[in-house]
């Protein structure tokens, strides 16, 4: 399945045309192994192999920051990357299913490594002395833009829901990533240097990858894909109910206790660190799968709505409305209505409200 030639033209059509390039892929795209075998593994070697003679120009540096790279380090390098390109593109297919897109490993297989092809080439040339680094990094960030582009015409995510898929689907990216290169750069460590005082036990890893990180962000996405179908029609004379006060006083102190609960868990997490106390895969997990949760879109806000059988188009509107009310106070009737109510729960809304 191997063709030079053709893997040549792709990688040439992909940085230099990549429109026109993903266009002309796409009816091939649905079979993974032609993908894997014709794009994603070529550019993984490749990359590897011209960063590791590369690296004999200079002074060098691995992945794992241990010097210039050996031949075992790129091996493992390239273990790795394989492993990430799968499940970069397993994320990203899974989450856009979630948000009303195509779920399909092998187009988001191929969706990933061809926006990733400047990426590749940007590994491949970090090992230049001086402007190696400087070039991988831009490589990188373009590439995460080509990434942006394609998404909707592979995995026909929505336009709606395009910018929600992106960011949850980075967060998780970037949570699976420091998993992968933790646990390969702890085989490397201990097989080449010694053993990090700081160690990271493996108790129920898979376990704990799979419901800690991806768990968190298929929950989130869920949750964003329900929040995006509730629709609400505000009343004609725009005055906020007071039971739609308490409503929204109550979801959002209870938003606000998960998001310390989380914080807690984080503190706790990070005072075993810095203390070289042993932090299993497990912590690691539910740290970061709990990253992904807080830093998106209000979860912790959409989960407590939706589970107490809310609609979040309303409880935005509530919300907005006294935030208006609070700047306004009195631009017209239904402001001055609503900047009372505002004043009689102030000591309950303030916190939420008034930023």
């Amino acid at each position: 399945m191997f063709d030079l030639k053709r893997t040549l033209d792709l990688v040439r059509g992909a940085l230099l045309n990549p429109e026109a390039t993903w266009r002309s892929y796409l009816p091939e795209a649905g079979d993974w192994k032609r993908t894997a075998f014709l794009l994603t593994g070529p550019l993984i070697v490749a990359a590897a192999i011209i960063a590791y003679l590369l690296g004999f120009l200079g002074s060098g540096g691995s992945i794992f920051g241990f010097g210039r790279p050996t031949l075992g380090m790129t091996l493992l390098q390239i273990l790795m990357s394989a492993v990430i390109a799968g499940v970069v593109a397993l994320i990203f297919s899974a989450l856009a299913g979630a948000f009303k897109g195509k779920s399909s490993f092998a187009l988001g297989l191929a969706a990933t490594t061809l926006a990733f092809v400047p990426g590749y080439v940007g590994q491949a040339l970090s090992g230049l002395p001086w402007i190696g680094p400087l070039l991988a990094l831009g490589l990188f960030i373009y590439a995460l833009v080509l990434l942006w582009k394609i998404i909707p015409l592979y995995l026909e995510v929505p336009d709606a829901s395009r910018a929600a898929h992106y960011v949850v689907s980075i967060l998780a990216c970037i949570v699976a990533a420091v998993i992968v290169s933790t646990v390969f750069g702890g085989m490397l460590y201990e097989a080449g240097v010694g053993r990090d005082r700081t160690s990271f036990s493996g108790d129920d890893a898979s376990d704990e990858v799979r419901g800690g990180v991806f768990g968190a962000a298929s929950r989130q996405a869920e949750l964003l894909a329900m929040a995006e179908e509730d629709t609400y029609t505000p009343p004609s004379d725009g005055k906020v109910r007071e039971p739609q006060v308490q409503e929204l006083i109550r979801v959002m102190d209870r938003a606000a206790e998960i998001r310390a609960e989380k914080d807690k868990r984080f503190q706790e997490i990070a005072k075993k660190a810095d203390e070289e106390q042993e932090v299993s895969l497990s912590d690691f997990g539910q740290m970061m799968g709990g990253v992904v949760d807080i830093a998106g879109f209000q979860s912790a806000e959409i989960e407590v709505v939706k589970t107490g059988g809310g609609n979040w188009a309303e409880h935005q509107w509530v919300r907005e409305s006294l935030r208006t009310a609070w700047i306004q106070k009195d631009l017209n009737e239904a402001v001055e209505h609503n900047y009372r109510l505002y004043e009689q729960y102030e000591e309950d809304l303030a916190e939420h409200i008034a930023r």
